[in-house]
């Protein structure tokens, strides 16, 4: 039986595409209008009335999102076919397993719009080895902090307020504007800013290398590869199946020479999240004949990192996308 096949999907009509994107948009935190109304119910109602409205909401996207139901399932097979993955998960997981997996998505949602509206008292969050962001704060070095959909990695914007430093998060989107726009108008003292990534132009690099200059934090994520930027990935293995990831962190990180920082942010309990910060790669620049050969290397060096903590929060990898398109286990 091949992964994403079998009698464990649950027998659903024909997906509505409209729901899926919807589901996407969420996932991508762009629904502006979705954000606030979530964040209306909390204020009004609060969380444990949230939680309970955000299950029906829940169960729709995972009836009509097909293809969100196949990829989390896929996800949930590979992990407990990878070594240690059956102590992770214990049973071979069904579609009950996806529907917890997209269910625990939601809090994390919920987690995340708490936080950013300002009411950090609610949400807990521990600290290990996040004292090398506050040295490198104070000798005002700026850094890379390398992230992933695991987890709520933006609630790590709670260790750059704690420093004073302001966090630069690179995005795919053209909708970098209004989003600052936006979190600026839920909390206007957040030191959190927003860089467009743009195929074809090099602004947002001048654009990253100024704040590292400034001794700011560079947010980015590793574990996309969007179709448009396939050439600058690599196939690494990840839960013992090939995986692309992307090149362009470990390349950035090559020409800037600062150091790079993997970090994240795992749900340990309800409104509890642990924020893990671990020294990556060192500073200095990396001659342009050997740069390729360091990021492929840094890539699968973080693809095993990342394989470690989705054993640890199995469900709290939240990348709904076909992630091993090129190999059929």
């Amino acid at each position: 039986m091949t992964h994403g096949e079998g009698a464990a999907a649950p027998p659903l009509e024909r997906e509505d595409p409209r729901a899926s994107r919807a589901w996407m948009v969420m996932a991508e935190r762009g629904s502006f209008g979705a954000l606030r109304f979530i964040r209306w119910f909390y204020r009004t109602l609060g969380r444990r009335a949230t939680i309970a409205f955000l299950t029906p909401v829940t169960s729709y996207f995972f009836i009509t999102g097909r293809t969100t139901r196949r990829v989390s399932l896929d996800y949930l097979r590979t992990l407990r076919a990878a070594p240690g993955g059956p102590e992770a998960l214990g049973v071979e997981p069904t579609w009950r397993h996806a529907f917890r997996h997209l269910l625990e998505f939601a809090e994390h949602i919920l987690d995340r719009m708490i936080v950013w509206s300002g009411d950090t008292e609610i949400i807990q969050i521990d600290y290990s080895g996040t004292e090398i962001l506050r040295e490198l704060s104070q000798q005002r070095r700026g850094a890379i902090l390398l992230g992933c959909h695991l987890g709520s990695w933006d609630l790590l914007r709670s260790v750059a307020e704690r420093t004073g430093v302001t966090l630069n998060v690179l995005i795919f989107t053209a909708n970098a504007a209004r989003i600052n726009a936006f979190f600026e108008r839920m909390h206007p003292d957040l030191k959190l800013r927003m860089i467009p990534f743009e195929l074809g132009s090099i602004r947002w690099v001048f654009d990253l290398k100024a704040a590292i200059e400034r001794g700011e934090f560079v947010g980015v994520l590793g574990d996309r590869v969007w179709e448009s930027d396939r050439e600058r990935s690599v196939s690494v293995t990840f839960l013992g199946r090939r995986a692309r990831f992307p090149l362009g962190p470990f390349l950035l990180q090559a020409v800037l020479g600062c150091p790079m920082i993997l970090t994240g942010c795992f749900r340990t309990g309800a409104g509890r999240y642990r924020a893990v910060a671990i020294p990556f790669a060192s500073e200095g620049v990396v001659p342009r004949c050997d740069r390729r050969k360091y990021a492929e290397e840094l890539a699968q060096r973080y693809a095993h990192e990342l394989e470690r903590w989705c054993l640890r929060a199995p469900y709290q990898w939240f990348n709904f996308f076909d992630f091993w398109p090129d190999d059929a286990a």
